[in-house]
């Protein structure tokens, strides 16, 4: 098992292996008498019961569950599990358990950070998307009509107990949301590690666990690095957004009908050629990110039925946006963003958005 300590307001330790689940009760603190063990409906009913009993053996586990999908992280949502907590009567003392995907960390993580003013709380993720990113980092929160996660906190985990073999029941479209994010990380970071994702591009999907436990590991170094440096997102974490502004306005202007990491996919190409029309990313680097995404059988371009105007007006609701205008991470090598002068968010001329948009459909790699 590999480990890592880093922080983000706290100290969080990552654990990553094989077998982490088998050690899950060995990560718990010493004190920990009780844990409200949170999952939604298809998690639960895969792992569950297994989690449970390995938890029982040490402390008294409270199970809690709600139904899969992004609809259920709302403030409702929110609102439902917390009354499901006081209805048990649960305490200061209790541990928070987020066992799951990016919507589950982000709620049962928000409930904790705000129940009795605060629990401590471990992310056990299910999917490739939150082992490599959404369990990472300590933001945590619900969506509301006017956008995707506008209300949240940052709340980290003490601790991230990552165990590959819980992909084995991950759909395998579901892939695709993590495999966004990695690429996302290597555009920031690595240019050897998009080399590296697209070695293993066929053994990732085949859930080879060597090549999985590598690559996965790489991008939980990438996104400690920068959330160590900037818990608050006051600066470098911004960089993390990247693909985010355009990708979140696919997924509110869609209804959420595409899903996340196909979003953020698409999202990277547009702010590719974004950065490229703007004059900061050559247009060889462009490329280069967009045969990585061809290669990992990801989306190039938003889908036909949401026009250009449609996604720019959804953009204008993203929770980094400033005077009402959006926000792009820009790209200018792959491995180095492009700073202004409001950080590394730029605002950039909605008609440039509009063609930039516009250029994707008819890109070809």
């Amino acid at each position: 098992m590999t480990n890592l300590v880093f922080r983000a307001g706290q100290e969080c330790s990552v654990h990553l292996g094989r077998d982490s689940l088998d050690r899950l009760p060995t990560l718990l603190p010493d004190d920990c008498h009780t844990v409200a063990l949170v999952a939604d409906s298809q998690v639960d009913s895969y792992h569950g019961d297994r989690v449970a009993a390995l938890l029982s053996e040490r402390v008294q586990v409270e199970r809690f569950w709600f139904p899969a999908g992004e609809a259920s992280k709302t403030r409702a949502g929110k609102e439902e599990l917390e009354d499901k907590f006081l209805a048990r009567n649960l305490d200061r003392d209790c541990l928070v358990i987020a066992l799951g995907g990016g919507v589950t960390t982000d709620l049962a993580g928000f409930v904790a950070g705000t129940y009795r003013r605060g629990l401590a709380w471990i992310a056990v993720p299910s999917s490739l998307l939150a082992m490599v990113d959404a369990s990472l980092g300590g933001k945590v929160g619900v969506d509301t009509p006017a956008g995707k996660n506008m209300i949240g906190m940052f709340h980290s985990p003490q601790v991230v107990c990552i165990d590959i073999d819980l992909l084995t029941t991950l759909p395998p479209a579901e892939l695709d949301h993590g495999l966004a994010e990695m690429i996302k990380h290597a555009v920031i970071a690595d240019p050897s590690y998009l080399d590296a994702l697209l070695r293993g591009a066929e053994k990732i999907r085949a859930l080879d666990p060597t090549v999985l436990q590598d690559l996965i590991w790489r991008s939980v170094e990438i996104k400690t690095d920068i959330v160590a440096q900037d818990p608050r997102e006051q600066n470098l974490r911004q960089v993390l957004n990247l693909g985010h502004t355009i990708g979140h306005a696919i997924e509110i202007a869609s209804g959420y009908a595409v899903g996340h990491g196909r979003a953020v996919a698409a999202g990277l190409s547009v702010e590719a050629s974004i950065a490229c029309m703007a004059g900061f990313l050559p247009e060889s680097e462009r490329d280069r990110i967009r045969a990585a995404l061809s290669q990992l059988a990801l989306p190039l371009a938003p889908p036909a039925e949401l026009s250009a105007p449609v996604i720019f007006e959804a953009s204008r609701a993203d929770k980094k946006g400033k005077r009402a205008e959006p926000r792009f991470v820009l790209a200018q090598a792959i491995g180095q963003m492009a700073k202004g002068p409001e950080g590394f968010g730029h605002q950039v001329d909605q008609a440039l958005v509009l063609a930039a948009i516009e250029e994707t459909r008819s890109c070809s790699v």
